[in-house]
């Protein structure tokens, strides 16, 4: 992952020179203070398109296309708001739909790229060094836009408009209601989610705009994937540029990023790690270290901007402004949040035990097939942990696709009346959808007054509740025992508004669950009742394992 403009490679080795130069003669700066000069790649634009467009040494011209003359079958772009990311693709996408964007050789010296030999007449020429890559332009290029909502794709559709109205490519390259027409038929598609239909198309190459947006449940990653396909088969290569993107939501940059695959060009610039974005003076050295690379940025104006927004949404200000992997909008509980209220890493790594016959509340979150199942437990001192039940000690949470796609009922009620019987139980509060039976057969024989059955789909009560949790965790009236697993539920949950300015809890994902956290929810809820009613006084040491 490039987080640097070092060139280690022999500049011949590139079309992106040629691209650079093409872009600059044919472009201009479609907006801003710089509006109307030529469009010049610098920083991190150079080092982008250079890399792009870098060619195999070994190489050779394909007429039919069945060799990969470039080394990156696709790029992924990360950067923070104002870096040029939209000029920057404007220009990359008129360069690959009229300019020289494919591998014709290897020049011997002398050779010249003369546009007057490909229908523009500015006269423009670019002369070749020996050893150098040479370009040609495609005879049809069918090029897609893509992001996730209709008035997304204007981030780039905008600018590419602006610099075909304004510069010689006007003679040739018109714009249309809805697309741009190419020569030889060939055109500038935009697209979204909702334009499948138009995905049949033999697109030749394309560019995802902020592809940290693309999940699979707003179903843009289906969309891009299917268009990314589709191009791949016509011998064509994408982009993609993004804002940092929410860790918790695997987007299609996220994918891109933790692929293994070496055909992809990936650029983020990563800011410190131990700068602090909520300090001022280490939030300016951020902003200079990201925006380093766009030197056409006033970074005091992105000093002023974000000091507005973290007022408000710091998380906002530190993804787009700080250039950070950070949980996005809506998110529940802070990561932060979590690991300081972390028992054992309070305590030097020290594990703590439970003891048998100790007072603790239970919280039930139970579901059909699909989601998870989990019972979490919480001691009178307001420790949360995952109990175990039989002799391999097991923890109670299940995944459905460990058990053949179905919570193993059984096996959850012989945990639920094997933790009954260990711990001294005060009260259980348990979510009765999909276990109405079993909810009735543990008040049965526990008593109605331990087991309660409390309906996660309340909204006030569970509004209520989960105020409660994230209070007494800030305030560290609670802890919890570390485990791995229960941290994914909770840092994945995210709040779903509701009237009254209320929310409760929901996912982002079918892929990520959040069950572990409503049961670890309704067992502080169900230990802060019995708190509020008087817990029995009584011996509680607490015993812990180095």
């Amino acid at each position: 992952m490039a987080d640097d403009l070092t060139l280690d490679f022999d500049k011949l080795q590139t079309l992106g020179f040629l691209a650079t130069d093409w872009i600059e003669a044919h472009c201009q700066v479609p907006g801003g203070v710089y509006e109307g000069e030529q469009l010049v790649f610098n920083g991190w634009q150079l080092f982008c398109t250079t890399n792009h467009y870098r060619i195999l040494p070994d190489a050779v011209v394909d007429s039919r296309r069945l060799v990969a003359p470039f080394m990156y079958r696709r790029s992924v772009i990360v950067g923070p708001q104002k870096c040029g990311k939209s000029p920057w693709g404007a220009g990359m996408l008129l360069f690959e739909g009229v300019g020289p964007c494919l591998f014709a050789g290897w020049a011997g010296g002398g050779e010249r790229y003369r546009c007057e030999d490909h229908g523009c007449g500015c006269g423009w020429e670019y002369e070749y060094q020996p050893g150098e890559a040479m370009g040609a332009p495609r005879r049809k290029s069918l090029l897609g836009l893509l992001a996730y909502a209709e008035t997304q794709t204007a981030n780039v559709y905008e600018p590419l408009q602006t610099m075909i109205h304004n510069g010689p490519l006007s003679e040739f390259v018109h714009v249309r209601e809805g697309f741009i027409r190419l020569p030889n038929r060939g055109k500038i598609q935009p697209l979204s989610a909702a334009a499948k239909s138009k995905l049949g198309q033999p697109l030749t190459g394309g560019l995802g705009d902020e592809s940290g947006l693309y999940t699979a449940r707003n179903k843009v990653l289906d969309t891009w994937q299917t268009m990314r396909r589709g191009i791949a088969a016509m011998q064509g290569r994408t982009i993609e540029l993004t804002n940092p993107w929410d860790p918790m939501e695997n987007s299609a940059a996220q994918i891109a990023f933790q692929s293994r695959a070496k055909d992809i060009f990936r650029y983020y610039r990563k800011p410190p790690a131990d700068l602090s974005y909520g300090n001022k003076r280490e939030r300016h050295k951020i902003h200079q270290h990201v925006y380093a690379d766009s030197p056409w940025v006033d970074v005091a104006g992105i000093d002023a901007e974000a000091a507005e927004l973290v007022e408000t949404d710091p998380t906002q200000a530190e993804r787009f402004y700080g250039n950070r992997l950070v949980q996005g909008l809506g998110s529940y509980m802070p990561e932060k949040l979590w690991d300081a209220t972390d028992w054992a890493k309070a305590h030097d790594g020290t594990v703590r035990k439970v003891l048998k016959n100790e007072p603790i509340s239970l919280g039930f979150d139970g579901s059909r097939s699909g989601d998870w199942t989990a019972l979490r437990a919480e001691t009178r001192d307001g420790y949360r942990f995952t109990p175990t039940y039989g002799p391999d000690k097991r923890p109670t949470f299940w995944n459905p696709e460990e058990w053949d796609g179905r919570i193993p009922r059984s096996e959850v009620t012989a945990a639920v009346a094997e933790v009954m019987a260990y711990f001294d139980v005060a009260r259980f509060y348990v979510d009765p959808r999909h276990w109405e039976t079993q909810a009735d057969q543990w008040a049965t024989e526990h008593g109605d007054d331990v087991v309660v059955v409390w309906p996660t789909n309340q909204v006030n009560r569970m509004f209520d509740a989960l105020v409660r949790f994230l209070e007494d965790t800030a305030e560290k009236v609670t802890t919890h025992d570390g485990d791995e697993t229960v941290k994914l539920h909770a840092l994945a949950a995210r709040k779903v508004a509701k009237p009254g300015d209320k929310y409760i809890l929901g996912k982002p994902a079918e892929t990520q669950k959040i069950d572990i956290l409503m049961a670890d929810v309704l067992a502080h809820e169900a230990a802060a009742d019995q708190r509020a009613e008087g817990w029995e006084k009584q011996d509680n040491r607490i015993i812990v394992f180095r």
